[in-house]
């Protein structure tokens, strides 16, 4: 199976690469600088995408606010990060960030004749200690409690649903099962958001059998399918493609499978030794690719010479070398663009999974949707 896909994706690499495509090429800096920004406006509501498609927006790139209207109808669910969730004491929880609640946004955003545009925004739980994440699973009230002051917000705004973010859902399945017959009685869903599985710990926290009964109460899980090498110094790809079959395959079967969303980053990842690994929207690598082409169209004698992203064939990513004005090394990006992204949504496809969650469309480049 893992091969007969692999093979897929290359074929269809050799196919749509053997004539230039706004939707398929994109590695060269010029394509990628000459039409990011210049999306198939006479199809941007047109969804071609046929899985779940979920899109995060948040409030620190607001770029999301506007993509999600531009883009109406490519986006069957909106996750607008909002709310987070402290335990202050013993069956006491704050709830921070409801004055991001946008009600005139969230109805330009939704459309009532597609039933596209179900707004889920993200509860995060948020500074919990070792001892609150015990007394709460040792209540037998504050589950309870947690769960109906959630639904409390999705009727006083009349969200689609929400997404809950809680770490690990292995310790928190009596509120889910709780909060999930809470929004199911009134047609509302539950998505949760899902911890890849990095290392062999990692499956003391999610295996399959657990994912199998949960997935008989949750609509869709979100999985943080990227970040794969933020832990490394030296770095390297966000998302390999065999990893997150990895993930697939273990965590799914035949029967369970459509519940799963597939997380795509639209962010860069740079990573110089000397530094923390570093995120970057890609407004910031647009900056830098512009900045290379020029250098090196003022270097050549013989006219503009253009430059390629690196393609990595094992991983099915790309990546470039940032190299500042003074020509020091800056790091070591790796990119998301329209070949990589294309292959993690025939993967999709392939797998018959539900669809896929991009984190975050503030992040992303215009063009990038016409895949969807």
């Amino acid at each position: 199976m893992r091969a007969y896909l692999l093979i897929l994706c290359l074929i269809s690499l050799v196919f749509a690469d053997t004539q230039w495509n706004p939707k398929t090429a994109a590695l060269s800096y010029s394509s990628i600088l000459r039409n990011h920004d210049k999306p198939n406006h006479a199809e941007a509501h047109k969804k071609i995408y046929d899985g779940i498609s979920l899109a995060y927006v948040t409030p620190w790139n607001n770029r999301g606010y506007d993509v999600v209207k531009e883009f109406k109808g490519k986006f069957d669910y909106v996750s607008p990060v909002w709310y987070y969730i402290q335990r202050r004491s013993p069956s006491q929880f704050d709830f921070d960030g409801e004055h991001d609640v946008d009600v005139s946004w969230i109805k330009e955003v939704k459309d009532g004749v597609t039933n596209k545009g179900k707004i889920v925004p993200r509860f995060q739980l948020r500074g919990w200690t070792g001892d609150d994440l015990r007394m709460f699973v040792e209540s037998n009230d504050e589950f309870k409690i947690l769960a109906q002051k959630v639904n409390e917000q999705v009727l006083k705004y009349g969200f689609d649903g929400v997404v809950i973010e809680c770490g690990h859902p292995a310790y928190f399945q009596r509120f889910l099962t709780e909060l999930a017959d809470k929004l199911h009685r009134d047609g509302r869903e539950l998505i949760v958001v899902l911890p890849a599985i990095m290392n062999e710990k990692h499956r003391n926290y999610m295996g399959p059998d657990l994912f199998d009964a949960l997935a008989n109460y949750i609509d869709y899980f979100s999985l943080m399918s990227y970040d794969y090498s933020s832990h490394d110094p030296n770095g390297g790809p966000s998302a390999p493609i065999e990893w997150i079959m990895d993930n697939v395959e273990y965590l799914t079967n035949d029967k369970n499978r459509h519940k799963l969303l597939i997380g795509l980053n639209l962010y860069a990842m740079s990573y110089l030794e000397t530094r923390s690994p570093e995120p970057l929207v890609m407004k910031t690598i647009i900056e830098k690719l512009q900045q290379s082409q020029d250098a090196v169209d003022e270097l050549t004698l013989d006219g503009p010479k253009d430059q390629s992203l690196v393609w990595e064939s094992e991983s099915l990513e790309a990546w470039f070398m940032d190299i500042d004005e003074d020509g020091i090394k800056q790091g070591k990006v790796w990119v998301p663009n329209l070949r990589s992204i294309r292959n993690r949504i025939r993967l999709a496809e392939d797998y018959k999974v539900g669809g896929i969650a991009l984190w975050e469309v503030g992040q992303g480049l215009d063009y990038f949707y016409d895949l969807l």
